[in-house]
């Protein structure tokens, strides 16, 4: 009998001994039955600790306006697992991931998989038999072992540097920063779009022998106005609009991706009008998003000090006049202490619950944190996300807003409890 995506998915999860085992040994061996190791068309790997989604984004809308055909691979999804393969934008359908995974069972034999890697491979697999004329494959955890990186890229673009998963990459930014230049190769463009590099992101280029380029460094931007942006190199200057990607650091985010497209001119060349449409055009769920307004509800997926600070500032420059509700939760293994301090400034009530992972903080370790930070904040407890959604539901008013952030799940729960509602609606 034929397993749904559903049942493939739920035996992805018991395959391996543990759900994070990093190493390229067992994929490349798959690969190498499967034929993959030395695809076609070009590949470019995105790496980073925030702002890779939306970096791919942008990649891939830039890239197809000029008219390639894109395919694109990121991690986590946020409500189905088809947003992690996409073909021109697109989520690819159940029977090619299902044929795909077929295929990879079949080649691999007694060799175990974990759930990333068996999902890297489908993406591969799809995109070779697909024809795509480019992929765009987002690392995700650190770089230089994870599965993404098997694949020797025509361009290798870094976005920026924070210190996440200590466990796994360590306890500083250039202890991280050398996992992350692992996606570099030799005589291979590799960019970097960190604002303050770490010194181990040059020193590993040199090394490995990357051709490399960081901003204000080898290119730059100017804000014009708030129609308008200014990207340069020591070779050309773009006047561009802004990216239809909400926040500030989108347009960090941009000129990283615009210096990668312009380094790899010769292999994939992109016009300055596709540029401009790729930009207005670039989507990522759960960065930024409005999804209903009056009151406005807004996700997103931040969940590190880096991405709270984006959020906060973001809030402080967009007020409303209402008050501004936070539906919150965390993973133990993230800085919470961090992230309240930045989110505390903004937020006028705090709703809380715990989340359906093992990894999750309890309702009493949130509270305990949020209270620590500011004794006289309010917070109130929910036992489920759906609670918490339907509590603010009923209590918001048309000038408030909803902010709901501090992990995936937390936006994926509100996407959910939202479509099954019917109120779903996309406004940025």
């Amino acid at each position: 009998m034929k397993r749904t995506l559903e049942q493939w998915l739920s035996w992805q999860e018991t395959l391996h001994l543990s759900e994070i085992d990093l190493g390229l040994k067992r994929i490349r061996q798959v690969a190498k039955k499967l034929d993959l190791i030395a695809p076609d068309f070009p590949i470019i790997t995105v790496a980073g600790t925030n702002g890779k989604g939306s970096s791919v984004a942008m990649l891939d809308a830039i890239l197809k306006a000029q008219g390639y055909k894109t395919g694109n691979y990121t991690s986590p999804h946020l409500v189905k697992y088809n947003e992690r393969i996409k073909l021109q934008g697109f989520n690819v359908d159940d029977e090619l991931i299902i044929s795909a995974f077929e295929r990879i069972d079949q080649a691999r034999g007694e060799i175990s998989l974990t759930y990333f890697e068996f999902s890297t491979l489908a993406a591969m697999l799809i995109f070779t038999q697909e024809e795509v004329d480019v992929a765009i494959l987002e690392v995700g955890l650190g770089g230089r072992l994870d599965a993404a990186n098997l694949w020797d890229a025509s361009l290798a673009l870094i976005t920026s540097i924070d210190i996440d998963h200590v466990d796994w990459l360590g306890d500083n930014r250039e202890t991280i920063a050398i996992e992350k230049a692992g996606i570099m190769r030799s005589n291979t463009p590799a960019v970097c779009g960190d604002p303050n590099p770490p010194k181990s992101i040059d020193s590993e280029a040199q090394k490995i022998g990357s051709i490399l380029f960081q901003i204000d460094k080898d290119f730059s931007f100017e804000l014009n106005d708030k129609e308008e942006w200014i990207w340069k190199n020591k070779k050309s200057k773009l006047t561009l609009p802004h990216p239809a990607l909400k926040g500030d650091f989108q347009i960090n985010n941009a000129a990283t991706v615009i210096a990668g497209l312009k380094a790899i001119q010769t292999i994939l060349p992109v016009t300055e009008d596709a540029i401009k449409e790729g930009l207005k055009k670039a989507n990522a769920q759960g960065r930024l998003q409005v999804i209903s307004k009056s009151p406005e509800w807004l996700i997103d997926v931040a969940h590190n000090p880096h991405s709270a600070e984006q959020l906060a500032k973001y809030l402080k420059q967009n007020p409303v006049t209402g008050k501004t509700f936070a539906l919150f939760s965390m993973l133990k293994d993230k800085d919470i202490t961090q992230v309240l301090s930045f989110m505390d400034q903004v937020i006028d009530e705090w709703h809380i619950t715990g989340l359906e992972s093992t990894r999750g903080l309890t309702i009493n370790e949130l509270k305990q944190q949020i209270t620590r930070q500011n004794p006289r904040g309010n917070v109130i407890p929910h036992n489920s996300l759906f609670e918490g959604c339907q509590s603010l539901k009923n209590i918001t008013n048309s000038k408030d807003r909803v902010v709901a952030f501090g992990s995936f799940l937390v936006v994926s729960d509100v996407i959910t409890y939202f479509n099954k509602k019917g109120l779903l609606n996309h406004y940025g």
